[in-house]
């Protein structure tokens, strides 16, 4: 069963959009490069500026390999790439921070909460946890291993961390998992399995992304009621635009007001979505 989805706008011409990152009146935009690898060094990443109310797209900082999760702490904008987190001076857009991340060679996301930065790693199901302050490393000591770790987001008043993963490579088996920062005891959320990918929360409604599978390109965003622990798909309709039935490739997207900004990977656009 698929719903009409309909795009308020879209927004084209990125290079495999992977994570947006609304602040202010701008929208950060992670690009993987020309190439859809997740993992390769080869210096054609970038990340994009989008003036929400033009729709003007610029480059705001080039010379990365394949950036994905940000994370934006004062004036400066931190970017998952690859093994390494980079932090970036916004009025200066100059490079300010290399840090390696130890043990992995595929970041994915990052969330921010109380002076610390989370960092998923995709291929260890491992979460990182960085001090800003004195930017000390160290792995989290969870329960359980989250496969395919990616999707993060921080809920300060619970000491949580929401994560969503794509699970074993080619089973769509990725779980919905609520991580407590104070004993690490990795609790799965529901029953739902898929190839998951971004993740925010309203209230009590937990939005997730699932792929669905890269060839079939039929992504959805999904909703999960955090009190009954059921799961149901965004009815994506209303409004007027451009109709659809899917999203392809259905990223690090956000909730920003009424609306879902979803980067779109396999088309390389990022979708305006009104949210139910």
């Amino acid at each position: 069963m698929y719903f009409l989805l309909i795009v308020l706008s879209l927004i084209s011409g990125f290079d495999h959009p992977e994570s947006v990152l609304p602040s202010g009146n701008v929208l950060y935009v992670s690009n993987i490069g020309r190439t859809l690898d997740a993992t390769g060094k080869d210096g054609d990443g970038y990340i994009s500026c989008v003036d929400l109310t033009t729709h003007k797209v610029t480059h705001f900082f080039d010379s990365l390999d394949a950036p994905k999760g940000m994370a934006l702490y004062g004036q400066t904008l931190y970017v998952a790439d690859i093994d390494h987190i980079v932090g970036i001076d916004i009025p200066t857009r100059r490079r300010v921070l290399d840090l390696p991340i130890p043990g992995t060679h595929f970041l994915n996301d990052l969330a921010l909460g109380d002076g610390k930065l989370y960092a998923s790693a995709t291929d260890n199901g491992k979460v990182y946890e960085i001090d800003l302050s004195s930017l000390s490393c160290r792995a989290l000591p969870l329960s359980d291993t989250v496969t395919g770790a990616n999707g993060l987001c921080y809920d300060g008043a619970h000491h949580l961390l929401y994560c969503v993963g794509v699970g074993h490579w080619g089973s769509n088996d990725g779980r919905v998992v609520a991580i407590d920062l104070s004993s690490f005891s990795v609790t799965p959320l529901c029953n739902y399995r898929g190839l998951l990918d971004g993740v925010d929360r309203v209230g009590d409604t937990l939005y997730f992304s699932d792929w669905r599978g890269v060839q079939d390109s039929k992504g959805v965003i999904l909703a999960l009621d955090l009190r009954s622990h059921a799961v149901s798909e965004v009815p994506l309709g209303g409004g007027a635009g451009a109709a659809r039935t899917f999203i392809a490739g259905p990223a690090d997207f956000c909730v920003h007001g009424v609306e879902f900004i979803v980067p779109e990977t396999l088309t390389g656009k990022i979708l305006f979505i009104p949210r139910p």
